[in-house]
């Protein structure tokens, strides 16, 4: 379910995503697979909050029973924002339509991972778009360094958009193993560089 950006480029963090379909246990299985792979494989300073703020330990955290993904993400500041929900059933009594916006804070990265693996995962379940689609690419690349996943983006990117290799290298040595340590100040800087870029494509 790829779509057009038709809006002009804005602030990015802001993800939209509306259930159209259950996901089968299969694929959710798949899912929730990788998306605990992806947990283990960040630095820690990246990886997601529980609901109410607190750490989580445990990459299982990010499941319950009932077949739903919850996790939150922290502002510059350390407050909570509005927490990531996703569900496997599609149901009346949930809304199918969610929006989160992330304020590029560091566990940004981690919610574009999670929506790129659930588009490739568990496709035609969700629709889902971001304020600036630029921003899959590097996701995308981080599961192909990290995993060997090969993935399509939630929406269009433009073919001529690109990340330099020497930046991109450099990005991804940063961001990727548990070991790393990550610094509110670097992210800014990595979360300011895919900014810029996306800025230079757009103009």
């Amino acid at each position: 379910m790829a779509h057009t950006p038709t809006e002009p480029l804005v602030l990015p963090g802001v993800y939209q995503f509306e259930q159209g379909a259950s996901i089968n246990d299969e694929q959710w299985f798949r899912f929730t697979d990788a998306v605990k792979e992806a947990f283990w494989l960040l630095p820690a300073q990246l990886r997601p909050y529980k609901q109410l703020g607190f750490d989580m330990n445990r990459a299982s955290e990010l499941f319950d029973e009932e077949g739903s993904v919850t996790f939150n993400h922290k502002d510059g500041e350390g407050y909570c924002l509005n927490p990531f929900y996703l569900r496997q059933t599609l149901s009346d009594n949930f809304r199918p339509y969610r929006k989160v916006e992330s304020q590029r804070c560091k566990q940004d990265l981690f919610v574009r991972i999670v929506l790129v693996l659930l588009h490739n995962l568990c496709p035609e379940s969700y629709y889902i778009t971001s304020s600036c689609p630029q921003s899959w690419r590097f996701a995308q690349r981080w599961l192909a360094w990290n995993m060997d996943m090969f993935t399509k983006a939630p929406e269009n990117i433009p073919a001529s958009f690109v990340i330099p290799g020497a930046i991109e290298h450099l990005l991804l040595v940063k961001t990727s193993g548990p070991g790393k340590q990550v610094t509110t100040e670097e992210w800014e800087a990595i979360s300011g560089i895919e900014f810029w870029l996306a800025q230079q494509h757009n103009s």
